[in-house]
C-alpha cells in the first residue's frame, strides 16, 4: 500500500513538473511572439516609409520630365480630377437607374479579379 501512495505522490509531482513546464513554455513562446510581432511591425514602418520616399520621388522626377518637354501637369491634374469625379457621378446614375446590373458587374469583376489573383 504504501509503495502505490508513494507512486502515486511521484506520479502526481511529476505531472505537476509537466504542467509547470508546459505553462512556463508557453509563457516564453508567447513572449517571443509579442517581441518578433514589435519587430515585424517596426520593420514594416520602415518599408512603408521607404515606398512613400521613393513613391514620391518618382512623382516628382515623372513632374520634372513632364514640365521640361513643355506639358502642364497642373492642368493634367485639374483634367484628371473633373473626368474622375464625371466618372464618379456616371457610376453614381447607373447605380440609382439600374441596381441589379451594377451588382450583377460588381460580382462579374470580383470573380474576375479573383481568377486573376488565384494564378
Amino acid at each position: 500500500m504504501a509503495t502505490s501512495t508513494t507512486a502515486a505522490k511521484r506520479a502526481a509531482a511529476s505531472a505537476k513538473r509537466a504542467k509547470d513546464e508546459v505553462v512556463a513554455g508557453g509563457e516564453e513562446i508567447a513572449g517571443e511572439a509579442r517581441d518578433t510581432a514589435t519587430r515585424v511591425q517596426r520593420e514594416a514602418g520602415a518599408i512603408e516609409e521607404s515606398l512613400t520616399r521613393g513613391a514620391e520621388d518618382l512623382v516628382a522626377t515623372v513632374g520634372e520630365k513632364l514640365r521640361s518637354v513643355g506639358v502642364d501637369t497642373d492642368r493634367m491634374a485639374d483634367v484628371a480630377k473633373e473626368q474622375a469625379t464625371e466618372l464618379q457621378r456616371l457610376i453614381e446614375e447607373e447605380i440609382r437607374e439600374r441596381p441589379l446590373r451594377a451588382l450583377g458587374l460588381a460580382a462579374a469583376v470580383g470573380l474576375f479579379v479573383g481568377f486573376l489573383s488565384a494564378r
